[in-house]
């Protein structure tokens, strides 16, 4: 009985999750945009799906009036916005849209922080989903699971995580953050204490470009690792639609053992695919290219 409890529970993570960003979404619908800087570049998007990249010229408590290169001066009424982004003066001279997945790498998350309200669902390699909410401006939860055990017939240990972070910016382009890695199963949760990592870590740049710096220390069942994990990540976007990004780790095996891995992310308005490879000498042995990796995010 215990083993159907928990796994009652843990499928219906993903179903809280999105029930809390339908709120989240209505609640934008309802009452629009309230505030927005005049003479700044915003990425509006509107409750029907579309969008408008533009300067906002003048407004007032129910609509804004926005001047784009390809419309000309548009109003717009508040009530009709579901979602508006201040883009920097560089993004909006480029043309660029918001970076749709500027809080993490590959797997691991830089510390730049989710705006409150904002979430994703990530897949990996068709088996492995996840789904993140951000709670506040500095507090956000993934959960993610693999359904291996469910085209196993009921027989699969139904592995699971927990991924709470909290990331605060500390100075103009520099990020501190904290979040703990919970991994179990359905079928020992009673029995095993789980394993994971305790990290910390620092991110310097913006949601475009930045390099963070993270130790994490691992444990299992209770106990704690005497060295930290040490990683080294980046991202670098390098036009509209393609950004580089590349997440790197010191393992505490035998000394220190490293991994490091590189890849191509292309950019969508709410969407990003990473196409990476993890590599090192061991593996290059026999793969040369390292083992893929392939990811969709879709943000909401």
């Amino acid at each position: 009985m215990k083993n159907n409890k928990s796994g009652s529970l843990i499928f219906k993570i993903p179903i809280i999750l999105i029930a809390i960003f339908l709120f989240n979404f209505s609640s934008n619908v309802l009452y629009g945009q309230t505030e927005f800087q005049v003479s700044q570049v915003y990425q509006i998007k509107l409750v029907d799906g579309g969008s408008i990249t533009g300067k906002i010229m003048s407004q007032s408590a129910t609509e804004i009036v926005v001047s784009t290169s390809s419309m000309g001066t548009v109003t717009l009424q508040k009530l009709n916005i579901s979602e508006a982004v201040m883009l920097s003066n560089l993004d909006s001279a480029k043309g660029w849209f918001p970076n749709p997945n500027s809080s993490k790498y590959l797997l691991g998350n830089s510390a730049i922080p989710q705006e409150k309200g904002s979430g994703y669902y990530q897949n990996t390699w068709v088996f492995f989903s996840a789904f993140n909410y951000a709670f506040t401006d500095f507090l956000s939860v993934t959960g993610g699971f693999e359904i291996f055990s469910l085209l196993a017939g009921g027989d699969g240990i139904y592995a699971y995580y927990l991924n709470p972070k909290v990331s605060f910016e500390v100075a103009d382009n520099l990020y501190l953050g904290a979040n703990v890695l919970y991994a179990n199963t359905i079928k020992t949760t009673a029995d095993f204490g789980g394993l994971g990592t305790l990290n910390a870590f620092g991110t310097y740049g913006n949601e475009n470009n930045n390099i963070s710096l993270g130790v994490g220390w691992g444990f299992v069942d209770g106990e704690m690792a005497s060295k930290p994990v040490i990683s080294i990540s980046g991202m670098i976007r390098a036009t509209k639609r393609i950004a580089f990004v590349s997440e790197n780790w010191l393992i505490p095996v035998d000394d220190y053992y490293g991994i490091f891995s590189y890849g191509i992310r292309f950019l969508g308005d709410n969407t990003s695919i990473d196409l990476a490879f993890i590599n090192n000498p061991d593996i290059a042995s026999e793969i040369v290219i390292g083992i893929p990796f392939l990811d969709f995010v879709i943000n909401f």
